[in-house]
């Protein structure tokens, strides 16, 4: 889909007649008003452009964008189409068919490579809770000192998903289902008892993993970049099955959670980052500039 950019103007004309030369009828009537209205004022306004401003980590402007996301990631299933419900519902279908599936670990002898693939996946796993927080500080701290936009509106959306996958959808979740771990021992993968304090479902660890993998590869769209972000959080989601914390339909579910709140964070900040105001003064004219994608 083709995009481009248009721009609403507010002006008040403050005197001298108007000089500027007109678009021919035709043009006139096939041209957007708002392109129509930026054509005719071009010549004779300038626009004291500021430089752009991105969100700061310790200013208003972020945590309000961050109370849109979380609105944003819920009005977000409203707007989605047959085929993306039907995407839903196959992932559904995923989660129900592998339900009473458990990991093939500690179900009686472990394999051979059990110790060495245990002691693999132990240090991967705290990708998905403490080494997020190290990596979000390291690129936030690199976009500021840096000045690359692009480095830190990473850290700020990852930031965001990982608060709002987490935090909110996920420990929800845990709350409402309620569904013992496979070291419970009583119950086996259809013990739920919501309202219980147990928290199987769904994994934490994989839904953080998720939810930064799914924004880097949003704002790198590299191949380099995208395969070991996902693989590292596919990673995270099997140690978490290897030291039998989870159930596989868990995981699953943590790994959805995480890259639909990834995904819909970045497109809605995206969007709300291309656009900007600013005044317009000329001789003869006050106004402002509204410039948006269109």
């Amino acid at each position: 889909m083709f995009r481009s950019a248009r721009k609403l103007i507010y002006s008040t004309r403050i005197r001298g007649p108007d000089t500027t030369p007109q678009l021919p009828a035709q043009d006139r009537q096939e041209a957007p008003q708002f392109s129509l209205a930026a054509e005719t004022l071009a010549r004779r306004v300038k626009s004291r452009r500021s430089p752009r401003r991105w969100e700061d980590l310790f200013k208003k402007n972020y945590w309000y964008l961050l109370l849109l996301d979380t609105k944003e990631v819920f009005i977000a299933p409203a707007r989605w189409h047959a085929q993306d419900w039907m995407v839903l519902g196959g992932i559904a279908a995923g989660i129900g068919t592998v339900g009473g599936v458990r990991s093939r670990y500690r179900t009686g002898d472990p394999p051979i490579s059990y110790d060495t693939m245990t002691s693999i996946f132990d240090n991967v796993q705290p990708l998905g809770k403490r080494v997020r927080h190290r990596h979000r500080r390291i690129v936030y701290i690199y976009g500021e000192f840096f000045k690359d936009p692009r480095a830190k509106t990473t850290a700020l959306d990852s930031i965001a998903a990982t608060a709002i996958a987490s935090g909110i959808v996920t420990n929800s979740f845990k709350y409402v289902i309620g569904r013992g771990r496979p070291t419970d021992g009583h119950g086996g993968a259809y013990n739920f008892r919501p309202f219980s304090g147990q928290d199987s479902f769904s994994s934490g660890h994989t839904t953080e993993a998720f939810a930064l993998a799914s924004v880097i590869s949003e704002h790198y769209d590299s191949l380099w970049v995208q395969v070991p972000a996902y693989g590292l959080a596919s990673a995270v989601g099997y140690a978490r099955l290897n030291n039998n914390r989870h159930w596989p339909s868990d995981v699953l579910a943590g790994a959805t959670i995480g890259t639909f709140v990834g995904k819909t964070v970045v497109h809605f900040n995206r969007k709300h980052r291309q656009v900007s105001i600013q005044p317009l003064v000329g001789p003869d004219i006050r106004g402002v500039e509204m410039s948006m994608p269109w």
